[in-house]
């Protein structure tokens, strides 16, 4: 339950439609072209800074769980059972893995905007719009 929380909390962004830049690099459409650059641009702002919060959550989550197992085999207080930080664990280790899912999409999707760039420029290079 609380990795379900952790995960919505981490926003997904809608999949990228490469099928409008290609179309768009194909008629040279400089202005369509600008503008999914820019769109493309905003989302990996907004994805970085979240990427940042939510590893900084993991981090913060991750010294607490050292230290509550710290506190449960010192034996200095009886809050906490072997089995439900292993569950915590396990919550931490999906967040991690879903964000590490986010950044892969997020790399993915600035390789596929570069190499876009890339034959924008080749093709369309000296063309009037």
């Amino acid at each position: 339950m609380i990795a379900a929380l952790a995960l919505i909390a981490m926003p997904t962004s809608e999949a990228m439609d490469f099928e409008g830049p290609v179309a768009s690099i194909a008629k040279c459409d400089r202005t369509a072209v600008t503008n999914t650059v820019a769109a493309a641009t905003t989302r990996h702002s907004d994805f970085l800074l979240a990427s940042y919060q939510e590893q900084r959550a993991i981090a913060v989550a991750r010294v607490e769980l050292a230290e509550r197992r710290r506190v449960l085999h010192a034996k200095e207080a009886k809050v906490d059972t072997e089995q439900g930080l292993t569950l915590v664990a396990e919550s931490l280790d999906d967040r991690a893995q879903a964000l590490a899912d986010q950044r892969a999409l997020d790399q993915a999707e600035q390789d596929m905007m570069a190499y876009f760039r890339t034959q924008y420029l080749r093709q369309c290079s000296g063309k009037a719009s």
